[in-house]
């Protein structure tokens, strides 16, 4: 009976742990981490997919910059794989896509990126076994996202704006006007006196970033802002030692990027232009932002007709609202933004 019992505890023993490993294969099949290129709008795009669980919704991460691709603060949206797929892409002209092609990339405008966006929201559909996702765009990558949903509503369950942009003209006449404010309250009367000849809306054109520098708007930046510039320039040395080849194609393709879109950035008029949104729309901005600014994100808001539509502001926040205050972001996207883009088909 004693040689029973063993053989029978033996046999418990074997049975509780092939349903332990069992379990924990069947958790890590629930888990999703891949990185690969896929090809979109005839060439191949870098993507990363990764999630926790094969079950959330799909969040494609739409970079700003233009040219910013997000995988060097991969860690920051760790946490937010809990409530989605989170899908990073390097669009046309950046990151590790720029890697591939360089200076040869084809078609870099703002129509292309967002077809090749809507190229992978299909993909993201198919391969992952959704019916839609949600989009959220970041800045430069606001303008994309929007565009995506104008062309493929159907493809989206919801679109997020943070940093979002409006219009070019009403974007250099906000900064000229906060320059001339600041320069008054100083006291700085040649400033003023500058500013005043120069007249509004101040440059129209490529020149208005060295117009800025020149007059140290960025010193008008949130500190949160600030504070996440020098976070980024704290990485450069570990992240050019680390990946110095991938690091070069992250500036290159800024740089390239970045001078290939201009005039599609200038055009920009989105309160004339895509007022009417066919999906869930909702705004996450910083209430200080003032690279694309809040007082124009708010304005531009009112316009929009959409399904639903929410406004969230986050207080002492700005630009990089989704970086540098992620945690109250991811519970505004899991809270506000996931169970409507569920009950919409993601």
């Amino acid at each position: 009976m004693a040689r029973s019992l063993v053989s029978s505890l033996r046999l418990a023993a074997i049975l509780l742990l092939a349903n332990a490993i069992g379990g924990h294969a069947q958790a890590l099949t629930s888990e999703i981490d891949r990185v690969l290129f896929v090809p979109l709008g005839g060439i191949e795009q870098w993507i990363s997919i990764r999630s926790d669980n094969r079950a959330n919704p799909v969040l494609l991460v739409v970079h700003g910059g233009p040219g910013e691709a997000q995988w060097p603060q991969a860690e920051v949206y760790r946490p937010w794989e809990q409530a989605f797929i989170v899908v990073q892409w390097d669009q046309r002209g950046a990151g590790h896509t720029f890697g591939r092609y360089g200076k040869k990339t084809p078609d870099l405008t703002l129509e292309r990126i967002s077809k090749d966006g809507v190229e992978l929201a299909e993909y993201l559909c198919r391969e992952l076994g959704k019916k839609k996702v949600i989009v959220l765009g970041h800045s430069w990558g606001s303008l994309v996202a929007t565009r995506m949903v104008q062309i493929r509503p159907d493809l989206f369950a919801a679109y997020v704006g943070t940093g979002q942009a409006a219009s070019w003209m009403t974007l250099v006449n906000i900064q000229y006007d906060l320059l001339l404010a600041r320069a008054r309250k100083d006291g700085n009367q040649a400033t003023v006196k500058e500013l005043e000849t120069i007249g509004r809306p101040g440059p129209t054109d490529g020149e208005h970033w060295t117009f800025l520098n020149k007059y140290n708007f960025r010193s008008l930046w949130a500190p949160s802002d600030q504070e996440w510039l020098q976070h980024l320039r704290s990485q450069v040395a570990e992240l050019e030692a680390r990946e110095p080849e991938q690091f070069k194609n992250l500036e290159d393709g800024m740089q390239f990027t970045g001078e290939h879109v201009l005039p599609d950035q200038i055009a920009t008029n989105l309160p004339k232009t895509a007022c009417n949104i066919h999906t869930a729309y909702f705004v996450i901005q910083g209430q200080e932002d003032v690279i694309t600014p809040t007082q124009a994100a708010t304005d531009y808001f009112k316009c929009i007709k959409a399904p639903k539509k929410e406004l969230i502001l986050i207080p002492n926040a700005g630009h990089f609202a989704f970086m540098t205050a992620s945690g109250q972001f991811l519970e505004t996207l899991t809270i506000k933004v996931r169970p409507v883009a569920i009950a919409h088909g993601a």
